[in-house]
């Protein structure tokens, strides 16, 4: 439809951008980005304005075609980094722009679509951050006041301890260092160094590399802690699908077919396949596993079913993937006086969609060990099994050898809803010892220390869910250990019990265990939780939930306790409760309670309780981080080992971060947002709600996609300052045309003109600023003539609309 001009009466009025509807401006915008109907994510498109065409449309480079998915190979006269309209670069394609949703639709022949296992993320799409420096706190505070208040035999303790983080981003590399200190009244502060690494991650070998402090993987060898060097391979950064093990399923479609995979009942993938026998590698699976239903259903209607076994045993990978792990150093053990050297690798490679081999190797300085072993995708569930080898120099003489035999086990059955999680048994003979065991006795012989060690004989643990109903269920966990020599033998059972009612839920709990003493210990807990309140209800309630525990241990002992809960805020930023407690036999009657409150700047609580012993106790918490980065500094929650978010926003204080832990903007425009996910597309979402009219977001949602422990700024585009409404008029005193366009010196849109001259606009210095507006061909340069001292010198109802006349003359 083209509008006519003769609807609009005025001296040189000029409507010609606008003929063909809503035109899109020239301009970047970010977009969601869809090919073929995937999306790809957010990116930042370039939009220009063909010839002879009123439309801004999109351009793209060699790399952004690339980076969205898109396949193509360069023209000779197409420069790769020359941006060009999406036909140029391949033919029949089309892209179809949502303005008010900001979604770019595009659409290739299947022939140019990148084919990528489901949930891959371009390397290049990693984003290091800038350089950055944060130091992170825990801070602990404890006082017991034990005695009448007064009284002369009252004791007074109080003791603290302070955890702190320090670390720095530069370039893609991460250097930290954390250290604690304990202190109490009567001794002087104790501090100690824990841990300090510098790491990196190697894109090409999907894996993490670090210097300094660290502990290995313990998949085939127990884990310990070395300071030295490791390279491993890191399953954060493969694609979701390939992260866990999932089978290949093999069929054929004799017509264009849809395939659907079921498990547990539920459709877990769905694609359309064409004649011919075809293959789905990258289906992804749901929990610990379940049989798998392939069904194939032809364009005529009918239907083929297949069933394929699968549990997730350990071990196992996706076929034709590997893992591997590489250490070298010390052993950095806080109770071994020595350090000796080792050097440990490990390998894991996927043979088949049911065969999984792995195996490793621990050289060190008195000790040698070797590994190996088979995972299976078996139809009776998971099966794997490794044998180890190791030789050890126990010091004073005495050399010894031995292996180690371990099974694990996994099994789902789809029918009774039993999840037979893990079960491991490990079996090792007399002269058996781990590196770390080994070392240990070396050492205390060498010192003359009379310690008795028993290395393990058998280690056996299982844990089993049953669901009963859909509101009931029951777990069952045990854990047994015997040693070689006189060591009695260690074991604890668990058993629980839960149903979830309309209005309440409930659960039981037997222990039962056996400590190395050979002392058998009983203890039952009866739990109940009870929610109050409506959802309907506007308002939260004072407290939500309830939660009372019943208790009775192996001495005899019965404990009733009863807690009330609440929250506040809009994500629950303020936490608390109240509880009291009695019990038989002597025991405490007591009352406490508890607050907690995530804020902008950390997080903060504190507790206390009474019993009738005259004893009070006291606490108090705070945690949360100092990050510097180019824009200064600015505090907020911790931040810990994970990457975070640098979130600008200038003007928009107050501003909350939803899933920020209670940030919000701060007074100089900036926020962290913690937690985020490594290698994958995390949303960093601004609201606006509240926000005083004298501010504009013009973003409030952006994609970022971290390595591994970095920082990563996240400018939100806003407009600041008080509203105005411009009467824009050229040196014959005429309007302006409709539809010219008020820009900056620096060629940013500040509005269009609309009827009678008029143009809002937002944060302009009427006294220094000016305006420009291109009018046919002469670029006009606009100015305030007309200024109300009042409204200018005072700050009072900034957010009220003002009106301003402007004159525009000729450059």
């Amino acid at each position: 439809m083209i509008y006519n001009p003769d609807f609009i009466h005025g001296f040189g009025v000029d409507v010609s951008r606008y003929a063909a509807g809503n035109v899109i401006n020239p301009d970047i915008y970010n977009v969601i980005v869809s090919v073929n109907g995937d999306i790809r994510g957010k990116f930042a498109v370039l939009f220009r304005v063909p010839q002879e065409q009123a439309n801004a449309e999109p351009c793209f480079t060699h790399q952004e075609l690339t980076q969205i998915g898109v396949m193509v190979t360069s023209a000779k006269s197409v420069a790769d980094e020359e941006c060009r309209f999406l036909s140029d670069w391949i033919p029949n394609a089309s892209a179809h722009f949502e303005f008010g949703e900001l979604t770019l639709a595009i659409k290739v022949p299947q022939l140019y679509v990148q084919r990528q296992p489901r949930g891959y993320i371009d390397p290049s799409l990693w984003e290091s951050g800038g350089a950055t420096g944060f130091l992170d706190y825990n801070a602990n505070l404890y006082s017991t006041f034990q005695g009448a208040h007064g009284h002369s035999g009252r004791v007074n303790t109080h003791a603290g301890s302070m955890m702190v983080t320090g670390g720095v981003n530069v370039g893609e590399w991460r250097l930290r260092k954390r250290m604690g200190t304990t202190l109490n009244q009567h001794t002087s502060p104790q501090t100690q160094h824990l841990y300090g690494y510098a790491a990196r991650d190697i894109a090409t070998l999907k894996s993490q590399l670090i210097l300094g402090d660290n502990n290995t993987q313990g998949t085939v060898f127990d884990s310990y802690s070395l300071r030295g060097v490791g390279i491993y391979s890191d399953d954060r950064m493969l694609p979701d699908s390939l992260r866990n093990y999932a089978p290949v399923l093999r069929g054929v479609a004799e017509t264009n077919a849809q395939v659907i995979v079921m498990q547990h009942g539920q459709k877990i993938f769905e694609t359309t396949m064409p004649p011919g026998p075809f293959e789905l590698s990258d289906i992804g699976t749901m929990s610990y596993g379940g049989d798998l239903e392939l069904v194939v259903t032809e364009s005529d209607g009918r239907q083929r079913r297949q069933s394929f076994s699968f549990s997730l045993p350990p071990m196992l990978l996706h076929e034709g993937t590997s893992r591997f792990a590489l250490y070298a150093g010390e052993l950095h053990d806080g109770s071994i006086n020595e350090t000796p050297r080792i050097v440990q690798g490990v390998w894991h490679h996927g043979v088949n969609s049911i065969w999984t081999l792995y195996g490793g190797s621990q050289l060190a300085e008195n000790y040698r060990s070797y590994a190996g072993g088979n995972a299976f995708n078996t139809p009776i569930g998971g099966v794997s099994f490794d044998v180890t080898h190791a030789q050890s120099n126990l010091g004073g003489g005495k050399k010894t050898s031995g292996n180690s035999y371990q099974v694990n086990y996994t099994k789902h059955l789809d029918e009774s809803k039993t999840n037979l999680t893990l079960a491991a048994y490990r079996y090792s003979t007399h002269g058996f010892y781990t590196f770390r065991e080994a070392s240990q006795i070396h050492n205390d012989r060498l010192y003359n220390l009379d310690n008795d060690y028993f290395n393990t004989r058998h280690r056996f643990s299982a844990s089993l869910s049953q669901w009963l109903t859909d509101e009931m269920s029951m777990h069952l966990t045990s854990n047994i250990y015997t040693y070689w020599g006189d060591r009695a033998t260690s074991r604890n059972y668990i058993a629980t019990f839960n149903h979830s009612l309309r209005n309440m839920s409930y659960g039981v709990s037997i222990m039962r265990s056996r400590n190395e003493e050979g002392k058998e210990e009983n203890s039952y807990l009866l739990s109940m939780s009870l929610p109050f309140g409506n959802d309907d209800y506007d308002e939260k309630p004072l407290f939500n939930s309830s939660y009372t525990t019943l208790s009775h241990d192996a001495g005899g002992g019965t404990q009733l306790q009863s807690m009330v809960h609440g929250m506040q805020g809009e994500q629950n930023e303020t936490s608390y409760s109240l509880g009291a407690a009695t019990g038989n036999q002597g025991s405490d009657n007591s009352v406490s309670g508890n607050l907690s409150h995530s804020s902008s700047v950390g997080q903060f609580s504190a507790s206390a309780s009474v019993n009738n012993r005259n004893r009070q106790q006291l606490s108090a918490s705070a945690n949360g981080s100092l990050v510097i980065h180019r824009g200064g500094l600015t505090a907020g929650p911790a931040v810990g080992e994970m990457p975070f978010a640098i979130v600008e926003a200038k003007g928009a204080e107050g501003a909350g971060l939803l899933n920020g832990r209670g940030s919000h903007i701060d007074s100089r425009g900036y926020a962290i947002v913690p937690s985020l996910s490594a290698y994958r597309r995390n949303t960093i979402s601004l609201n606006v709600q509240g926000l005083p009219d004298t501010v504009d977001v013009l973003e409030n949602e952006k994609a970022v996609i971290p390595r591994a422990g970095m920082a990563i700024p996240v400018a939100m585009k806003t407009i600041t300052g008080r509203p105005l409404i411009l009467i824009v008029r050229d040196r014959d005193n005429e309007f302006l045309p409709i539809g010219t366009e008020l820009q900056n010196r620096h060629g940013d849109s500040f509005g269009v003109i609309g009827q009678g001259g008029q143009a809002f606009i937002r944060g302009w210095d009427k006294r220094n600023g000016v305006l420009y507006a291109q009018v046919g061909k002469k670029k006009l340069m606009c100015r305030s003539v007309l200024l109300n001292a009042q409204d200018e010198t005072s700050d009072k109802n900034l957010t009220q609309i003002m009106q301003q006349e402007v004159k525009c003359l000729s450059e």
